[in-house]
């Protein structure tokens, strides 16, 4: 699918943060080097973070990217609309936005055997980095100079991403990457930032991949206000339960019976209580989905700590099963850390 894209009409526009209006052109030559180039740009684009559009009907960029994607033939149309998203994406953000080009890109994939049509928009910092020769009779109209070779050990340069469905070809709107957040954050409500966000005028779709993070990140605060629980125990508890129930569906239900287990009765009536107030109060009560344990970023199933003496422990799992426990002695935390060897990896 991702080999079959072919980019149709293609233009960027320049941001300057200082200046107040955007320095639009009316044309950009690709050669079919820099071409490559950005179809594998729009090709790592679809490994983001997933969106719906928050209102389709009042959606400024859906009807726009739709007007693009109906009109694919229309040049005077795209670079007009284009000059339009280029503009509102100035206006949605702040004055600390690092200058650069919004790129604009209408391209065609292959979807269940047929070509589907979308629209690809980017930003680049706007460095010299990117060599672009300028028309000297029409200044609006530029070419590339050897920007593939430049970028391709650059693809830091490329600031934020987002590819756009206007169609039915797959169940999101939006699937959108943004410089800067962690592989941690993907599939969650800080993917990219909140500038970007309206700009898009998307909310988080809610899948099973989203859903599996969301029940860790929340099972862990659940459980930070109960003094009787070890919250990242619990999270590692959690994890442990999805990878071993990996493409089978899980209720919200089935882990509360797994973190809410207690020797007391009583206690665990308690936590369980606590557990459905809380999945109410984040609309997660009751919910199923699919495990997929191969969402969960790696950094996610280490816990990490760092004492007022700077001294740092990393472990994966839960404590008991890393060989380490934590008590209170007069007034002070003791770590207790049980190996049968120690290596030096300094």
């Amino acid at each position: 699918m991702r080999e079959s894209i072919t980019i149709h009409k293609f233009i960027y526009h320049i941001l300057i943060t200082k200046d107040e209006k955007v320095d639009y052109l009316s044309a950009v030559s690709l050669s079919d080097k820099h071409k490559s180039f950005f179809q594998e740009m729009i090709s790592e684009s679809s490994r983001g973070t997933k969106y719906l559009f928050v209102d389709e009907e009042k959606a400024t960029l859906k009807g726009q990217c739709k007007e693009l994607v109906d009109n694919l033939d229309d040049n005077d149309l795209f670079v007009q609309t284009s000059e339009q998203i280029a503009h509102n994406f100035k206006a949605q953000h702040d004055k600390r936005m690092a200058d650069g080009i919004v790129i604009v890109t209408t391209f065609s994939m292959i979807v269940n055997a047929q070509a589907q049509n979308f629209v690809a928009i980017m930003k680049l910092d706007y460095k010299p980095v990117l060599h672009q020769i300028r028309d000297e009779k029409d200044p609006s109209k530029v070419t590339f100079e050897e920007i593939t070779d430049t970028l391709l050990e650059e693809k830091a340069a490329i600031q934020k991403r987002a590819i756009i469905d206007v169609g039915q070809s797959f169940e999101w709107d939006v699937i959108a990457v943004e410089r800067g957040k962690a592989n941690s954050k993907q599939d969650t409500d800080v993917a990219i930032g909140d500038h970007f966000k309206k700009f898009l005028s998307v909310t988080l779709k809610e899948d099973n991949s989203v859903m599996t993070r969301k029940i860790i990140s929340h099972s862990k605060r659940w459980a930070e206000k109960h003094q009787e629980l070890v919250p990242s125990d619990v999270r590692a508890r959690v994890i442990k339960y999805i990878e071993a129930h990996e493409e089978q569906a899980i209720n919200v239900d089935d882990i509360k019976e797994l973190i809410c287990n207690h020797e007391s009765d009583d206690t665990k009536r308690r936590l369980k209580v606590s557990f459905d107030d809380y999945m109410d109060d984040v609309e997660l009560s009751g919910v199923q989905f699919t495990s997929k344990p191969n969402s969960i970023p790696a950094m996610e199933k280490k816990t990490k700590i760092k004492t007022n003496m700077n001294v740092k422990l990393e472990w994966e799992g839960e404590m008991k099963e890393a060989g380490i426990e934590r008590k209170k002695v007069a007034g002070k935390i003791v770590y207790t850390v049980t190996a049968d060897s120690v290596n030096d990896i300094s």
